[in-house]
């Protein structure tokens, strides 16, 4: 199996999943949440992490930014196609209300910079090399402020 074989057997998975999972009705989070609270210790650290249904958590931020810098990464080893299709994946990952202005702002800039990428990585009548450091330099800078945020409220 080629490089190429194992990027596009990970595109048609998480495609498949990404059909699958949107194709059926949410399960409501209160009820999984309440049974969750009632088996876990009553500990500051375990209810820092079960905050309640729609709030984000800066693990969950934490993880959000990880994907993206990790995506990115793959992007820059695919062909221009699938770069563009990867790319495009986690521009429309929008920042949910519950998370924090300030990671929000730096959420969305990231954002931002991964569109214009895409759009970049589509239009191959371009000679332009793609802003590949601008969205690079995006998600580091969001995975940045998470960490801090976490360290913060870790000490």
């Amino acid at each position: 199996m080629t490089h190429r074989d194992s990027i596009e057997a990970v595109m048609e998975a998480l495609q498949r999943q990404w059909s699958e999972a949107t194709a059926r009705d949410p399960i409501p989070a209160e009820p999984i949440m309440e049974v969750a609270r009632a088996f876990l210790p009553r500990s500051p650290t375990q209810k820092a992490r079960i905050e309640g249904p729609g709030r984000l958590t800066p693990a969950d931020d934490m993880i959000k930014a990880r994907y993206a810098s990790t995506i990115l990464r793959v992007a820059q080893t695919s062909d221009r196609e699938t770069a563009a299709r990867l790319v495009g994946s986690i521009a429309v990952d929008l920042p949910l209300q519950s998370e924090l202005p300030e990671i929000a702002d730096i959420h969305l800039r990231a954002i931002a910079s991964f569109v214009q990428l895409a759009t970049s990585l589509r239009d191959t009548t371009n000679p332009k090399q793609p802003p590949w450091k601008t969205a690079v330099d995006a998600a580091a800078d969001w995975l940045r402020a998470v960490e801090m945020l976490r360290q913060s409220t870790i000490h």
